[in-house]
């Protein structure tokens, strides 16, 4: 049986290499070939996969610590790790001929695609009839299928999530942006797609944790909401760029004069203080988030699912750690000199890539206070 410490282990010898990678990955607005071989020959995505059709069916504790050592490596990496693991675990809720479909004979799946329901389906024999146009579609290119959400024609609200082959739909490279280049999150277009009703699961079972396919595995993995899944995962991935930004700027630090004086950087007061406080936020995001690991397992051991007070509170854990690396790696930016502001320059990359992760959708700020605000003050009592 394969075990966190192994995958750990196959991660740490796959790191180097996805670290040289890393600005090509930029440069070329997507994964490259050789990093996603390595992330796949590795098995990490076999992780959130369930057991039933090959995967390791792992809990949520190992996913994210995956994806947190793979973004200090390579932020787009991680990050389409990060969002196909997701994807890979969602299909769990599924109906099992489409898990069949999807990871049988042994194949990797590969499933890109985005979780929010930004086109329509409407339902027709057989199944649906699926239009529209989806956004941030991380790694679509390196796809074998596309998740999707689809709103309900006319009303908007959530309906179903599909899964569609890539060759049934058309790939829009939009993707030009301040940070994550690499991630090739590119959008979708789907001309009246007919999606068959065995590649499809309500929305509401699967962001609320009641799939009746969620009972047919070997453990309780996929009773978790999807929404807590979801939220959770983005914060390993912002997790890891902030602990590589903080380590670029102590290397670099070492070795800076101060313009006016020419002493050195390290000591001067205020460097060490940006250094200290970020540092502590950091290590707090990553408490926080293991804060939630623990829930989840405890959910796992029991059986039940989150209450939507609990999901609330998961969100906004997890939102809140988020923000602990942005303010981090902002202060860390803020004394880090002109010559940061060059491309190559890691901490600048770690700033362009954080502050890019940190308005998913799944970690707005905002909203999530707002809703643990609102459950805290007993608002609607």
């Amino acid at each position: 049986m394969t075990t966190h410490e192994e995958l750990m282990n196959r991660v740490d010898s796959i790191l180097p290499s996805l670290s040289r990678r890393a600005l090509e990955c930029d440069d070329v607005r997507q994964v490259v070939p050789e990093s996603m071989e390595a992330i796949t020959k590795a098995g990490l995505l076999k992780v959130p996969q369930p057991a039933r059709t090959g995967g390791y069916e792992m809990p949520q504790r190992t996913q994210g610590a995956i994806v947190t050592a793979l973004s200090r490596a390579c932020a787009a990496t991680g990050w389409v790790y990060m969002v196909m693991a997701a994807h890979h675990w969602c299909l769990g809720t599924f109906p099992e001929e489409a898990q069949d479909e999807v990871f049988g004979s042994d194949r990797d799946g590969l499933v890109a695609g985005t979780l929010s329901w930004q086109g329509d389906a409407q339902l027709v024999k057989g199944g649906f009839r699926v239009n529209g146009r989806w956004q941030f579609a991380s790694g679509v290119d390196h796809s074998e299928w596309v998740m999707l959400g689809c709103s309900e024609r006319g009303s908007h609200k959530p309906l179903v999530h599909v899964v569609i082959p890539p060759n049934e739909l058309e790939i829009d490279d939009t993707w030009f942006t301040m940070g994550l280049e690499g991630s090739g999150s590119k959008d979708v277009v789907a001309h009246d797609v007919f999606v068959p009703t065995h590649r499809t699961i309500e929305t509401r079972h699967m962001f609320g944790g009641t799939s009746p396919h969620a009972q047919n595995h070997r453990s309780n993995l996929y009773k978790l909401s999807a929404e807590a899944m979801l939220c959770m995962s983005v914060s390993n991935g912002i997790l890891g760029s902030a602990q590589y930004g903080l380590e670029s700027f102590i290397d670099r630090t070492k070795t800076r004069k101060t313009i006016l004086t020419g002493s050195p950087k390290a000591k001067h007061l205020p460097t060490q203080i940006r250094a200290a406080e970020a540092a502590s936020e950091i290590n707090m995001a990553d408490s926080i988030q293991q804060e939630v690991f623990d829930a989840f397992e405890k959910l796992m051991a029991s059986g039940q699912r989150f209450s939507v007070e609990d999901r609330v509170w998961a969100k906004w854990q997890v939102s809140y750690a988020a923000e602990l690396c942005r303010r981090a790696i902002n202060r860390l930016w803020g004394g880090s000199g002109a010559h940061a502001i060059y491309s190559p320059n890691a901490l600048q990359r770690a700033f362009r890539n954080i502050n890019v992760g940190a308005q998913h959708a799944s970690l707005d700020f905002d909203s999530s206070a707002e809703a643990y605000g609102h459950l805290l003050l007993k608002a609607d009592e």
